[in-house]
């Protein structure tokens, strides 16, 4: 679990990598760490499985890893027309030495950030969507399967929903009309994740798990 009291300093932190990982990856990891905080271990593990289901991560592969290289590497994403080559060349051409690297939490989870932030970079490319970062923070909080997650993203891709909402939707404080849409969004979603389902077990897997 992440202190909440060395969240200020990995803040700080980022700022010291941030020629090393380029203007794109240092703007977006503070804001990152602001909206997800002490919840970032479970993001993590939600990011990497959506990464491994979308085929932009190995299974084997960790963004802890991804952001080592990040930060130890001679190029940055805006030295490439694509972030996935940017992924590419990090897997390929950039090695660590893990033995080497600080086990300091404050400099763990700033490479995880930078981690965090390259992958969802990738995967927003990926699903031609920007996912929203309260909304994988809210449902990584719930434990929702990665699978599913990646099928609400979508859900939201494809409405003009604001997946923001979500944790208003799960407080109940949306108009009853929003709230019917939010919840037809995650019908959809676990419904495409289990088209098994029926529409009375879509809705028990939703009242659930939200």
């Amino acid at each position: 679990m992440l202190v909440p009291t060395i969240i200020p300093a990995i803040i700080s932190a980022i700022s010291k990598v941030a020629v090393a990982v380029g203007p794109m990856i240092a703007r977006y990891t503070p804001i990152a760490m602001k909206v997800i905080g002490e919840n970032l271990p479970k993001v993590i593990k939600m990011v990497e499985g959506i990464g491994t289901a979308t085929d932009l991560l190995k299974p084997s592969e960790k963004i802890d890893e991804f952001g080592a290289k990040a930060i130890s590497a001679n190029k940055t994403p805006e030295d490439f027309e694509h972030m996935n080559d940017y992924i590419d060349y990090l897997r390929n051409n950039v090695k660590v030495d893990e033995s080497q690297l600080s086990h300091n939490p404050i400099d763990v989870s700033v490479r995880q950030l930078v981690g965090i932030a390259i992958v969802l970079k990738g995967l927003n490319k990926e699903l031609g969507t920007e996912i929203s970062l309260p909304l994988l923070n809210k449902v990584s909080e719930l434990g929702v399967e990665s699978k599913v997650v990646l099928e609400i993203i979508k859900a939201y891709s494809g409405s003009e929903l604001n997946p923001d909402e979500i944790e208003a939707y799960i407080d109940g404080e949306l108009t009853l009309d929003k709230t019917k849409q939010h919840s037809d969004n995650l019908l959809t979603a676990y419904q495409t994740t289990y088209p098994s389902m029926t529409a009375q077990e879509a809705e028990q897997a939703v009242m659930k798990d939200f």
